[in-house]
């Protein structure tokens, strides 16, 4: 129980680190084999990522800093030589009509600083659907996190993605 609530205060925590508006979503419709892909550049070293494939999608925040390890609450460094501890890679999608959830990621060294880390959820996530009817998007993680805007404009975008998303088989 205590783990669960000093995640939840940490996810609320670094949630409200950073925003960006929204705008910069990009979609790559399906091509051969390759599900439809979805970015978001912030205009910082952070951007997000989500990969449709026949049955999940695979979501992607890269340069992510300042990581904590939440077993031992120690800092998790962003240089080259840095190290990820086993289990310490931690994120989740966060909107507003559903509550967070921290999923084991897998971590990559970002060549530019930081880490890249990726989740798998599956095409039917209610975080995934929540997206596309919130004012607020987030890849939180235990690091520095960047809350999104989502206008008409951007939610319309999100939910044409799900929607090649589904149809994809």
């Amino acid at each position: 129980m205590a783990r669960r609530v000093i995640v939840l205060g940490l996810a609320a925590l670094l949630v409200m680190s950073a925003r960006a508006e929204a705008g910069e979503w990009k979609l790559q419709p399906a091509d051969g084999d390759r599900g439809a892909i979805l970015t978001m550049e912030t205009g910082t070293a952070l951007s997000f990522r989500f990969a449709c494939t026949a049955d999940a999608v695979f979501v992607t925040e890269t340069g992510v800093t300042r990581l904590i390890d939440l077993k031992t609450r120690k800092p998790i460094g962003d240089d080259a030589q840095a190290v990820m501890p086993p289990g310490a890679a931690m994120m989740g999608v966060l909107a507003e009509k559903a509550g967070p959830q921290f999923l084991p990621a897998v971590a990559v060294k970002n060549p530019a600083g930081g880490w890249d880390l990726t989740i798998r959820l599956a095409k039917s996530d209610k975080h995934l659907k929540a997206v596309g009817k919130s004012t607020v998007m987030s890849l939180f993680t235990t690091g520095y996190t960047m809350a999104v805007q989502m206008d008409d404009t951007a939610r319309a975008q999100w939910n044409d993605f799900m929607q090649r998303c589904a149809t994809r088989g």
